[in-house]
């Protein structure tokens, strides 16, 4: 009887306070509705009020991105000596003469990547040899360029400018890059700078990054391959400059614009790159890029099916050039090549963008699968010599 009694009184309270609540909420609602406010409302508002602050918050970080991204950006300006007509004043109907002047022709973008005046271009900005080139930083100083190197296998180059009035090379800020495994994914936010239309320095724009790992054919002198596609606005003039992701890091250069209005491409920068590459301007006095002497393609459904591979990434050998590094690490037709220094070989990491972050002279590990074994091979990178 005493049990009956503890539990009937348990429910009464759990009675009072269900419907104590519901008391209490139309007394509240009705209160609110009397000064014009709903419920609905005042959660909407807050909700409104959360994503506004979000949106300044957003806003505020893309402002000081900018301002910080914007020093590491250059205008490289293109002068050459044209030739103009004067008319002789002193004569009537007399002849004139032709007179010649250095004039500004062009301009393009670039990136400071090293406190040793070194700065990236695309190699198609400065390929004129009978033009001449300087480089504006972001603070108005114009300095000349004192040379150039050109990738032969890229559409890159490096300039280094001079000026023997600067003491300190410290002062240039230099471009924040991305290690060669930072994920980059389809969707994220880009930001573009550049000098647009060769008029418009430090002009920004913003997209997302909507395609990776393409490719096409402009000219058989450079492998436009591993490329990023965004939709941020790239105008002529942009060429050279920086695409970069929403908290100021390097993603790529900005390369090639397409036909089809709204779409551009940038060519994938990473730290490990760029060090390899100064490496290679500092060792060699070029910019020197490694080879195998193998000729492969990557691992899709189509070859793994054909070739009973059991992998899904990597390279698959179809010929192994004799005499080159290569064949002499005992690499041989047929082998799949899994990792370069233990760095899996994947969309994200493809085969020759890893070994495009090595010079010539160093050592590298392959780890290999051959007949469903796996082993390890040393190869000592070569020159390309064509």
């Amino acid at each position: 009887m005493q049990k009956k009694h503890i539990i009937f009184l348990i429910a009464l309270n759990i009675c009072l306070v269900f419907f104590g609540g519901i008391i209490v909420w139309s007394m509240t609602k009705s209160r609110l509705e009397n000064l014009g406010i709903s419920m609905e409302s005042r959660i909407g508002n807050q909700v409104s009020d959360i994503k506004k602050s979000n949106f300044l918050a957003l806003q505020s970080s893309l402002i000081d991105v900018i301002a910080t991204a914007k020093k590491s950006v250059v205008s490289v300006t293109i002068s050459k000596d044209v030739k103009f007509y004067v008319e002789d004043p002193s004569q009537v109907n007399g002849p004139g003469s032709v007179q010649q002047q250095t004039a500004k022709v062009g301009g393009w973008s670039g990136i400071i990547v090293s406190k040793k005046w070194y700065i990236l271009t695309n190699k198609h900005v400065v390929q004129d040899t009978t033009a001449k080139y300087s480089v504006v930083l972001s603070d108005g100083k114009s300095y000349n360029v004192d040379k150039v190197w050109f990738d032969d296998n890229l559409d890159l180059a490096v300039l280094k400018i001079i000026d023997t009035a600067w003491k300190s090379v410290t002062d240039l800020d230099v471009a924040s890059l991305l290690p060669m495994d930072a994920q980059v994914e389809v969707g994220q936010f880009a930001l573009a700078i550049g000098n647009a239309l060769s008029k418009y320095p430090n002009t920004v724009t913003m997209g997302i990054i909507w395609g990776k790992n393409k490719q096409f054919t402009i000219n058989k002198n450079n492998l436009y391959i591993w490329l990023y596609q965004t939709d941020a606005q790239i105008k002529p003039g942009n060429s050279g400059g920086p695409l970069l992701d929403i908290e100021g890091n390097v993603l790529g250069i900005t390369t090639a614009i397409a036909e089809w209005e709204g779409t551009a491409f940038a060519l994938p920068i990473t730290k490990e790159f760029i060090e390899s590459t100064i490496k290679s301007i500092e060792d060699f006095g070029k910019i020197a890029r490694p080879i195998i002497g193998i000729q492969y393609v990557d691992i899709t459904p189509t070859i793994k099916k054909e070739n009973n591979i059991t992998l899904d990434n990597g390279i698959y050998i179809k010929d192994v050039i004799t005499d080159l590094p290569g064949w002499q690490a005992g690499i041989k037709m047929g082998d799949v090549i899994m990792s370069i220094n233990d760095k899996e070989i994947t969309n994200q990491l493809p085969f020759l963008y890893q070994l495009y972050t090595y010079v010539p002279g160093q050592t590298i590990s392959l780890n290999i699968l051959r007949e469903g074994k796996q082993l390890v091979l040393p190869v000592l990178l070569g020159w390309n010599t064509q």
